[in-house]
């Protein structure tokens, strides 16, 4: 009998012996240190989510004495798993001001952060979480389509997935928050993560303290997977284009389209711009929840007009409380980049703002306080279906600010949804970005490139003969 088996334990023995782990209490010591470092700021110095930097966050940290945790891999009610709270630590949660510890904290400084946190709540001394089990077997989407409309899905997440069901504005978390449905067509923002495995959980299990609820008694195991798959097939973002820069406004013959479907705008690369709420002035003092995290923006120009087609998803489209509006910023003197929050007294920008209601004005503003309103000088054309607006603003190319080919203007795109709330800077912003319009077709390249190959070619007879002679 080989001793290679007998002889492996017997030496990891040795080995614990000689030189043993930290104890529990080390443990719990490093996971304190660890926790009144990192996490206190927010989560509360005895970790009921109080922390002083808890206020105006959204969503609210998460109060460990409760031990009510949304992200999970356990049945609805019940507490995550080690790994669960490992992954949340180790990656964050997008779209919430929890960040990822990865690169921060070492493997030994995640456990002990897990097991301080689990000493939090007794919760975790009464109770053994088991986490579901995950089919590994094929998947149909189209069959998760019809698993979509029978569990009634569409009701808060609507049609087309994009979180605008006809009962997603009556939604409230347990506590009274409002509560708005996801949109699976932004796959990055889904917390738990947006794979089908990932999927396949919060449906089984639910979402502690939210209106998604567990759909393990009522979906079977094959109906929850199909429909995993479906949810992940309607993810649109991000795109590849999320870290451009430029606007291109391509050249087309003719009149510009005045709807959002015509064929001329497949002429066009769509740019998906990422949009994040205006946390710099007050009010408010922070705006963590915008409705819009990205709007696509695709432009056309036909020498004498520029057009751009700007669509964002809003789960409503209501004009209460307050109207919808987009805005379209740009500086008002060449060759600045001004503060993108309305410009300054020094830099001054141009606005084209647009409110439902058929609203267009074009505003001159040095500071969100200083803003002159006046009738705007160009066209806009929206329109609201299935929990997406599509804004089509048109102007001449001459005017201020103009649009030249090989000119790169900045461009500042930002949306309100008056429904979440929004108004005044109350709203999401993109960064500064840049616009340019596509150069006219010439033969002018060509015919410079053939006379100076005529050219050439004249040159060298004219050597080849005079070296003859």
């Amino acid at each position: 009998m080989p001793l290679f088996p007998l002889f492996v334990p017997s030496v990891l023995f040795v080995l614990s012996v000689l030189f043993p782990g930290p104890s529990q209490a080390e443990t719990l010591d490093l996971g304190r240190a660890i926790y009144m470092q990192r996490c206190f700021w927010c989560h509360g110095e005895t970790g009921h989510g109080d922390g002083p930097s808890a206020v105006g966050m959204f969503p609210r940290p998460r109060d460990f004495v409760a031990a009510d945790y949304k992200i999970r891999s356990t049945p609805h009610g019940h507490l995550p798993t080690d790994e669960d709270l490992l992954r949340v630590i180790s990656r964050g949660i997008p779209g919430t001001p929890m960040p990822a510890w990865v690169k921060i904290l070492s493997q030994e400084e995640h456990h002990a952060l897990v097991a301080y946190l689990k000493s939090l709540s007794p919760r975790f001394a009464a109770e053994k979480p088991q986490p579901l089990p995950v089919p590994d077997g094929p998947a149909n989407p189209e069959a998760g389509k019809e698993v979509y409309r029978k569990a009634r899905c569409f009701l808060c997440h609507g049609e087309a997935g994009r979180g605008d069901g006809e009962l997603t504005a009556t939604l409230n978390f347990e506590w009274g928050i409002p509560h708005s449905a996801r949109d699976f067509t932004r796959g990055w923002t889904f917390k738990g993560g947006h794979e089908p495995h990932d999927i396949y959980l919060r449906i089984t299990g639910g979402l502690n303290g939210t209106p998604m609820g567990p759909y393990a008694d009522i979906l079977t195991d094959q109906e929850r997977w199909d429909l995993a798959h479906y949810v992940a097939s309607l993810d649109l973002e991000p795109s590849a284009t999320t870290e451009d820069f430029l606007v291109t406004a391509a050249l087309i013959e003719g009149n510009l389209p005045e709807t959002h479907d015509g064929p001329a705008w497949q002429k066009a690369r769509m740019l998906t711009v990422p949009l994040a709420g205006q946390i710099v002035q007050s009010p408010p003092l922070r705006w963590w929840t915008p409705s819009a995290g990205a709007c696509n923006v695709r432009a056309l120009h036909n020498g004498h007009d520029i057009a751009f087609l700007v669509e964002w998803d809003d789960p409503t489209g209501k004009p209460e409380p307050l109207p919808d509006s987009a805005f379209l910023q740009f500086p008002a003197q060449e060759g600045s980049k001004p503060y993108f929050l309305f410009g300054d007294s020094d830099n001054p920008v141009k606005l084209w703002h647009w409110q439902a209601g058929n609203t267009a004005e074009e505003w001159t503003a040095t500071g969100s306080a200083n803003t002159e309103v006046r009738p705007a000088i160009f066209q806009v054309y929206p329109s609201y279906k299935e929990g997406r607006w599509r804004v089509l603003f048109r102007r001449s190319l001459s005017g201020e600010p103009s649009f030249e080919a090989g000119k790169f203007l900045p461009v500042l795109f930002s949306v309100r949804d008056g429904a979440n709330g929004e108004s005044g800077n109350v709203r999401a912003t993109s960064t500064w970005l840049y616009v340019t319009v596509e150069r006219p077709r010439s033969f002018r390249p060509w015919l410079l490139a053939l006379a100076y190959m005529l050219g050439a070619g004249v040159v060298e007879l004219w050597v080849l003969a005079k070296l003859k002679s």
